[in-house]
Order: structure tokens, then sequence, then C-alpha cells
């Protein structure tokens, strides 16, 4: 394939049309802990609950009501306790590494097993990543709890709502718990689950090493992009790469001239509105709102915060490295594509 080609397959846009309800939902969802936590004076506690909002969307298989609220219950379970055990980790490198290694390998297996597992599995490593690296997280555990909380209710009940006054069409759902038995009695070959398990491990050594201040940037961008065909997770590097510094680059032009936290929230709402219909368009498109809004949730938790320690400059030079340390991986599961590609380029 021609690099040309490769660059229209990395860039080209789906023309799946978004449900409206999906965006509702996603707004509603992200905003409403935002909103709760203005009103509260709990702003930087309710940015987590916004994200665990941004969570509970991504990780909604949409298929039957029931099904559905069992499966993000189940996901809402395992992420508070990866929350807790993170937490306890805090400054015990040895056990961070020893549970990221098993928790990478699992993300490696479970990608052969269906995107609604996959999921749930990134996002506990990333929950656990996080809380294990950030200390105020273990001092706020309460308070995170609760939002974590407020915001699972607050989607479980809205997705109800949407559900019954718009009787959208469902999709069919895997059992997670077949899907697990099928990951432990797999005998394939564990290659790339490996990978998976020793590349995160590098990415956060790497960022520990290098004194990098949110080594989770790395680490989740690595499991994000590495992908059991290489070639994909070379797209999905380059795509990522490539949404994060668009949005990183507009969310830094508005709070230029915007810093009231009430307009924040409003731009937060505006970004998770549009959000699955980037999702649907391809993933670079869905990055940039994913990014813009990551930035305006930490201005908002932490005003000024951007400006006085550069998170915009570091959120982009993280999800930079963490891509590239997935396409080392995906080189290293697939050396034939550099020759391949090499010789194209020669001919």
């Amino acid at each position: 394939m021609a690099f040309k080609e490769h660059v229209e397959k990395t860039l080209r846009i789906s023309p799946e049309p978004t449900p409206l309800f999906k965006m509702i939902l996603s707004a509603i969802g992200v905003t409403t802990p935002l909103i709760i936590g203005y009103f509260t004076h709990h702003l930087f506690v309710s940015m987590f609950g916004s994200l665990m909002g941004l969570l509970y969307y991504l990780n909604d298989p949409f298929g039957p009501l029931i099904n559905r609220s069992k499966h993000l219950l189940v996901t809402y379970l395992l992420l508070m306790l990866a929350l807790a055990v993170g937490s306890v980790c805090v400054g015990n490198e040895y056990f961070i590494v020893g549970i990221l290694f098993v928790l990478s390998y699992m993300v490696g297996k479970s990608k052969n097993f269906g995107l609604e597992l996959e999921r749930m599995m990134l996002f506990i490593t990333l929950q656990f990543i996080t809380a294990s690296s950030e200390v105020v997280m273990k001092l706020r555990l309460n308070d995170l709890l609760l939002y974590s909380l407020i915001a699972f209710i607050n989607y479980i009940v809205w997705a109800a709502i949407l559900f019954k006054a718009t009787r959208h069409e469902v999709l069919p759902m895997v059992s997670k718990r077949e899907s697990v038995k099928k990951i432990i009695s797999n005998d394939k070959p564990s290659w790339f689950p490996l990978t998976c398990a020793v590349f995160s491990c590098l990415g956060y050594a790497s960022a520990k090493m290098f004194e990098f201040s949110h080594a989770n940037w790395i680490v989740g961008t690595t499991l994000i992009v590495m992908l059991p065909d290489s070639y994909q997770s070379i797209y999905k590097s380059s795509q990522r790469v490539i949404g994060t510094t668009m949005g990183v680059l507009l969310s830094v032009a508005v709070m230029t001239y915007v810093h009231d936290p009430k307009l924040l929230i409003l731009f937060v709402f505006i970004l998770s509105f549009l959000m699955p219909h980037g999702i649907s368009k391809n993933y670079w498109v869905a990055n940039i709102y994913i990014a813009a809004m990551i930035i305006f949730f930490l201005e908002i938790a932490a005003p000024q915060s951007i400006a006085s320690h550069h998170l915009a400059y570091w959120r982009i030079v993280d999800i930079f490295i963490g891509c590239l340390i997935g396409v080392l991986a995906a080189l290293l599961l697939r050396p034939d594509i550099l020759k391949r590609e090499t010789k194209k380029v020669g001919h």
C-alpha cells in the first residue's frame, strides 16, 4: 500500500450517522457532576465524577436495558476497586509495576474477545495507574468515591429515561463471564498480551526514570493504541497524536479568553455532546473532543494549572511518547512491516 493510501486510511471519515440520544446521554452524563460540584463548591473532585461519566459512556454497550445496566454496574464496582487499590499502592513502585503487568496482560488478552470486555479491562487498568500515580487521589478518596457514585446513578437514570423515551435499537451483548472463561481457557500464543504487559511497564518505568509527572497518560496511551493488528496499531497511534494535538490547541485557544468556570462547563457540555458524533466518524475526530475536554477538566478543577504547570504541552508530549511506545511494540510484533514499506518507498 502506498504512503498516500495509508494517510487516507488514517484520516478517512465514516458516513455513519450518530443517534441524537447518544449525544444527549453523553452530554448529561459528563456534565452533571461538574454542575453539582459548581453549586456545592467541590469542583476539584466533581471533575473526577465527570471523568467517570465519560468512562461510563465509552463503556456503554447500548444493549438491552437490563443487561446494559448489569454491565455498567459491574464496570462501576470494578472501577471503584481499581481506584481503592491504586490509592493504597501510592509510592510502592514494585506493587504498582506488578499489578500493572497483570492488568496490562489481561487487556492484551481481552482485545481478541469483543470491545465491551476490552474497554472494561482497559478502563480498570487506567483507573488503577491513575490512582497509584496521583497522591491527591489517596487524600481525597472518600470525595472521589462519592462523586463516582453520583456520576454512576446519574448515568444509569438518564440511560433508562432516554431508552424509554426513544425506544432506540439495541445491540447484541456478549456475556462477560463467558468471555473471561474463554480468555482463561484460550491456549493460543500469548505474544501480544505479553507485549502489552512489557511495553506498558516499560512506559511506566521510563516516565518515572525521566520524571514525567503524568506516567498514567503515557501508559494509558500505550495500552489504547496497541492492537493485535500491527497496521491498525500504527494507524491508531497516528490518529491519537493528530486528534490530541488539535484538541489541546483548541482548548488552549479557548482558555486564552475564557476563565469563568461556568463558561468552561458549558464548553465541556458542547464537547461531550459532539463526542459521540466524533467517535462515529473517526478515532482522531473523537480525540479532538476528548483531549479538549481533559484540558478543560484540569482547568476547572485547578484554575491556572494549565498555564502554570504547562499541562497542555505535557499532555501532547506524553501522548506522543505513549504512541511511540505503541508503534515500537507493533514493529516488534511485525518486523516485516518496516522492510515491506521501505521497499515500496525505494521503488
